[in-house]
């Protein structure tokens, strides 16, 4: 009977696992059973945690396959062998855990530690790390990239992440179903018209770019030792003189590092016509001549014997070194690449391994598909899991068409540039700020006033009586156990008072509060508290912080308080009550969203104004008052710039303080054209942070505001 796996402590930023090797990580999943009996049908999401699972060759998952009776036309054929080294069933909604049931899937459910992880990237990542404590000799967790960062960052905030985990998999998904559906509809073997992603060409020009590598100079210093090196041992020597070449006056070649995952490439391309000069030439023929059997290029290639190339190796310097773009997020291979290598293989199944189509779209991607179809340890992976990895392989290296008399797809694009102009670059945060200049702003503002849009400004439900007494409250209540450096605590606690006295006068019996961008759980303990008779749920990314939270909640024996790891998307269950203290940017509106799709009442103290940006689920201004009075995104951008300028004392604090009320009612009109009553106010005292302003509302059939 598979058990769940807990986290007991996170020490010097590891988290440690207890006796691993006696516990199932029980992984949920969209998937059912396909008509033919023997297939199974996933989305791509389920698809990569399956190979993934195949890839730590780890028997400490168990899949649950949920049946959560959606359209499943756009799902992926997976052949039921692919399961025979996995542990799994196949069960309904109504079966499977209650706090599941509040997030998307994938998910995982340690139900020891009331924690539940949802979203492809959080799973994957808890799946690597599981089979990494289990075999670390594996060094699985290198896959997670440098400083664990892979697929770390939520889809708001890095548009890498969002790439990976929303676009593609939508785009690819789309994209096999219109292939499909055409070749259905094709009559006479014509050629089928399929639009093309701007995705996927996002993602190609991305692999056109230099990699991006933490401090590279000294990657490629160190690259260098190890080459100059390299040409002192005879054995390395004969390895990498195979790879040299002499054309005309360039010196190049490349050197390939073996790694537990994938491997690591570089490239030397140097000119040396001065050092041919005093080489003066000199053509030497012996055992250690490089291009021996290249004798068409005898006119354009210069032979050097191994003292003179091991001189010019000695002469590079680190600025020779070109670290090669090999993999999706750098140099080496991360969890990113499995996610996008099943991704692909489906793209290539659903055009039966034909590449024609792509290449002249896709010509770098396809070469990065075929690199990752040579490691010995993807393939045998994706073999356990029922993929067609030869057929991939074929493919890719097939230069015409593999399938004789089949209708050939056709691609073509529209808009695509525009599309990757306006969007997020790839990286693992999000681009550079909006930033606006004086004149912009001063623009933006007289054009709302022209407009006659004017904040209202409302006060605290409570009035200013929002204190409480944190020396009745266990120890573990105060955010100085919550490791708030001693200079902020007095402030935390007043903007804590803030938001939970706000909170116990919408709140009722009974209520499910969902505190979200939690981090370690300063807000909703208080609440959890000071409401013993609701469930409060704790909606976090990070898992660390989360891990914060738990050991306050075990020393204070709460039992109301669950605690999920994911997007705030991701959480889709009802509640009663959402709040949020200082959530960034978008975060904010994405809480408000949520609060008003479930008929919610809401406390949030907005943040970081100058990182609003649009995304796959907002766009701005928010309000149809903002939008019919003609305030642009980018006027609605600069009014969030300046809004971030309300440090006390400062030049600009009046106008950074009527920015931010400005965007804030902005929000507050999105919600009373819902049918809300809402109360844009300010956080007591102002000097608890200059970030103050504090929306409560409340659905006016629920109204408990008073007139």
């Amino acid at each position: 009977m598979p058990i769940n796996c807990c986290i007991l402590r996170q020490r010097s930023g590891e988290t440690y696992f207890p006796t691993l090797d006696k516990m199932k990580v029980q992984v949920f999943l969209e998937g059912i059973h396909a008509a033919d009996g023997e297939h199974i049908l996933l989305p791509l999401s389920s698809c990569a945690l399956l190979l993934i699972a195949h890839y730590c060759n780890s028997e400490q998952f168990s899949f649950v396959f949920v049946n959560n009776d959606k359209e499943c036309s756009q799902y992926m054929p997976i052949p039921l062998r692919g399961m025979q080294r996995i542990e799994h069933k196949f069960t309904d909604l109504e079966s499977i855990p209650q706090p599941v049931c509040r997030v998307l899937m994938p998910a995982v459910f340690d139900s020891s530690v009331n924690l539940v992880r949802s979203g492809l990237c959080v799973v994957a990542r808890h799946m690597i790390r599981i089979a990494d404590a289990i075999s670390p000799n594996q060094h699985l967790k290198d896959l997670l990239g440098f400083r664990e960062g892979s697929l770390r960052m939520c889809a708001e905030v890095s548009g890498w992440t969002k790439l990976c985990e929303v676009e593609l998999p939508h785009s690819v998904t789309m994209l096999v179903h219109q292939i499909s559906a055409a070749k259905l509809a094709s009559e006479n073997g014509n050629p089928i018209q399929v639009q093309f992603s701007g995705d996927l060409v996002k993602l190609e020009a991305h692999f056109a770019k230099p990699p991006r590598v933490h401090n590279d100079d000294r990657w490629r210093r160190d690259e260098l030792t190890k080459l100059q090196a390299d040409t002192k041992d005879d054995e390395k020597y004969l390895t990498l003189i195979k790879s040299v070449k002499v054309e005309k006056s360039l010196f190049s070649f490349e050197k390939v590092t073996i790694l537990p995952h994938g491997c690591r490439k570089f490239r030397v391309e140097k000119d040396i016509a001065k050092e041919l000069q005093l080489l003066e030439h000199t053509m030497l023929i012996s055992m250690e001549q490089i291009n021996m059997d290249e004798a068409k290029e005898k006119e354009s290639s210069i032979w050097l014997n191994k003292q003179q190339v091991c001189s010019l190796i000695q002469s590079l310097t680190y600025q020779d070194i070109q670290l090669i773009h090999l993999y999706s997020e750098g140099v080496e291979m991360t969890l990113a690449d499995i996610c996008l290598f099943v991704y692909f293989y489906f793209l290539m199944e659903a055009l039966s391994f034909d590449q024609s189509g792509l290449s002249n779209f896709l010509p770098r991607v396809l070469s990065w598909l075929h690199h990752m179809t040579s490691l010995p340890r993807l393939q045998a992976a994706a073999f356990a899991c029922g993929l067609n990895i030869q057929g991939l392989k074929s493919g890719l290296e097939a230069q015409t068409s593999l399938v004789e008399g089949q209708a050939m797809v056709e691609f073509f694009r529209s808009n695509v540039e525009q599309v990757m102009e306006n969007d997020m670059e790839l990286s693992r945060r999000c681009r550079t700020k909006h930033k606006a200049i004086k004149p912009e702003v001063v623009e933006a503002l007289n054009k709302v006033k022209r407009k006659g849009i004017e904040p209202i400004i409302g006060q605290h439900l409570r009035g200013h009586c929002v204190q409480l007494d944190w020396k009745a409250f266990p120890s573990a209540v105060h955010p100085r156990e919550g490791e708030v450096p001693l200079k902020r605590v007095e402030r935390k606690c007043q903007q804590l008072e803030n938001l939970a006295t706000a909170i116990q006068e919408v709140a009722r019996p009974d209520d499910i509060i969902v505190d979200f961008c939690s981090g370690g759980g300063h807000l909703g303990i208080v609440v959890a508290y000071l409401l013993p008779q609701c469930k409060v749920c704790l909606v976090e990314n990070k898992e660390e912080s989360l891990m914060k939270a738990r050991s306050r909640i075990e020393s204070l024996n709460l039992t109301n308080i669950i605690l999920y790891q994911c997007n705030l998307d991701y959480f889709v269950g009802k509640f009663d009550v959402g709040t949020c203290l200082h959530a960034c940017g978008t975060a904010t509106d994405m809480v408000l969203s949520l609060c008003l799709r479930n008929n919610a009442a809401f406390v949030i103290c907005p943040c970081c104004y100058g990182s609003i940006q649009r995304t796959h689920l907002l766009s701005y201004p928010r309000s149809k008052l903002y939008q019919d009075c003609g305030v642009t995104y980018t006027e609605f951008l600069t009014l969030g710039h300046a809004a971030d300028q309300t440090e006390f004392n400062i030049a600009l604090e009046q106008q950074g303080r009527l920015c931010m009320n400005l965007v804030d009612f902005d929000r507050a009109q999105l919600a009373i054209e819902s049918d809300y009553k809402v109360n844009l106010c300010s956080l007591q005292p102002l000097t608890c942070s200059p970030k103050n302003n504090l929306l409560i509302g409340q659905q006016l059939m629920c109204d408990q505001f008073g007139d």
